[in-house]
């Protein structure tokens, strides 16, 4: 990309080795944007002391103080889940509405479709499957773990097959939205951070590194 249109941003953050290592801060780490409230806008209570309410935000901003790398590796692996488990279910609806269009069940439909689109497991797929996990074999033979392996292998298939179904359905759908947006990092530059590029440039990069 050209220089004149990206903003590179250094940051650098030293680290000191001391015997008890202090937390990072909200100044020190990127924020992550915090999981929805609840529905309405509002800010859910979650405890109270002598009158005084303790709201769910005040506890997340508490978290990021405490340990934001923390906060942001949880926030994100609760969006992959969530994203994870979305694709399960638009995958389930896409199917159940092909299968009505097809006057099958869902259940017939997928078998049926999932039978076109997966392979019977090869002799070599076993055979490179049980050389690729043979220290985890415990000394059993590659005949000993046939069957557990072919429906390991099918299992793959399966999966992979219907995963093929859903997007060839979704690509013929005209009415599929995802609205569940990742976690966004909202990242504090300080301003005599190293910087090239033009200050207006559409793209800024923000590239972190450490020293001990």
């Amino acid at each position: 990309m050209d220089i004149a249109r990206l903003r590179v941003i250094v940051a650098l953050a030293a680290t000191v080795a001391l015997g008890c290592g202090n937390s990072p801060s909200a100044a020190q780490s990127p924020s992550p944007t915090p999981p929805p409230a609840a529905a309405g806008g509002s800010d859910p209570v979650v405890a109270e002391v002598g009158g005084r309410k303790i709201t769910l935000s005040e506890v997340d901003a508490k978290w990021q103080e405490f340990d934001a790398a923390e906060r942001a590796r949880l926030t994100q692996l609760l969006y992959q889940n969530r994203r994870n488990m979305l694709e399960l279910v638009v995958g389930d609806i896409l199917i159940a509405d092909a299968a009505k269009a097809a006057n099958m069940t869902p259940e017939a439909f997928t078998e049926r479709e999932i039978a076109k689109r997966s392979q019977p497991i090869s002799e070599a797929e076993i055979q490179k499957f049980y050389e690729e996990n043979k220290e985890r074999a415990q000394g059993r033979t590659m005949e000993q773990l046939r069957q557990p392996i072919v429906d390991f292998l099918q299992g793959q298939k399966q999966g992979q097959a219907r995963a093929l179904l859903v997007d060839e359905l979704r690509n013929k759908a005209a009415n599929v939205r995802v609205m569940l947006d990742p976690p966004r990092m909202q990242v504090d530059v300080a301003a005599n951070d190293p910087v090239r590029g033009d200050a207006t440039a559409p793209v800024t990069l923000v590239e972190f590194s450490d020293y001990q």
